[in-house]
């Protein structure tokens, strides 16, 4: 079930086949992981993939962009490079790179994989993201 009013919303590659029934165990790992180590409360993230089947964005992107609408969330996090231009995002969007986009602050992170191979590169995400989304904890 979908939360009221989650605050984050997470995307990356893979996350339709994680949702859909083979998910990839590595990803997992590193999701289970992060939410858990940032302890917000229960509905403040949510999962929306901007596809289904391995990756490539529906035909209309604007699906995701409405269930984005819908939920409406203060942050978008876009794991990977791949989830950015599946997205039309500008290319000049790094990992850890910031831009506001109707009102929502989009960040782009590394690749779930990549993290899962480097615990080095996770600390770094985790201490970014506990200190970008403080706000969820005084919910």
């Amino acid at each position: 079930p979908l939360p009221p009013r989650p605050l984050v919303l997470w995307t990356y590659a893979g996350l339709g086949e994680d949702l859909t029934g083979t998910p990839d165990e590595a990803r997992r790992r590193v999701v289970v992981r992060m939410l858990t180590e940032l302890k917000h409360p229960t509905g403040t993230h949510v999962f929306w993939p901007f596809a289904l089947d391995g990756g490539e964005p529906s035909p209309e992107a604007s699906l995701f962009w409405s269930g984005v609408k819908m939920l409406d969330p203060r942050v978008l996090l876009l794991f990977g490079s791949d989830t950015r231009d599946a997205l039309d995002m500008p290319k000049t969007l790094k990992p850890f790179g910031q831009l506001r986009l109707h009102g929502r602050l989009i960040i782009q992170l590394p690749r779930p994989q990549a993290l899962a191979e480097d615990e080095a590169a996770f600390r770094q995400v985790q201490a970014f993201l506990a200190r970008m989304l403080r706000f969820c904890c005084s919910r």
